[in-house]
């Protein structure tokens, strides 16, 4: 599982997709979490997959037998079991971000510099509604 290439585009250009989108699947990766996909694709949030991960392969056992360290080897290179939390972080702030920017554009569109506070209520008030 590596990060998608054009990643640090569109973190710049701040059009992060979903963070289950920001990761491509790499041949073999099927093998360890197929319950998980569908069409070559994510099918659960990130943190329900990773939390997953480090049960399904006891990643945090403490004193694991020789397969399990092996497995966990495995697991640790192919999946950014240490990372994927900030990629997250990236993907649902810039998501947040483009939804109150859209909102925050459409009040301006509606209001006025010189409107008074009565007059501001009404856009937030039912059958105004923030179109985004």
């Amino acid at each position: 599982m590596k990060l998608i290439p054009n990643f640090a585009e569109l973190l710049h250009k701040i059009k992060l997709p979903s963070a289950e989108k920001c990761f491509f699947i790499e041949d073999g990766d099927e093998k360890y979490i197929e319950k998980w996909m569908k069409n070559g694709e994510i099918t659960c949030e990130l943190e329900q997959l990773f939390e997953w991960i480090n049960i399904e392969y006891k990643l945090k056992k403490k004193n694991p037998n020789h397969e399990e360290k092996q497995l966990a080897q495995e697991i640790k290179k192919r999946f950014p079991v240490e990372q994927w939390r900030v990629i997250k972080i990236f993907s649902d702030h810039q998501r947040k971000y483009r939804y109150y920017k859209k909102a925050i554009e459409d009040v301006k569109r509606r209001t006025t510099p010189r409107m008074n506070e009565q007059a501001i209520m009404t856009i937030f008030s039912p059958g105004w509604g923030i179109n985004t």
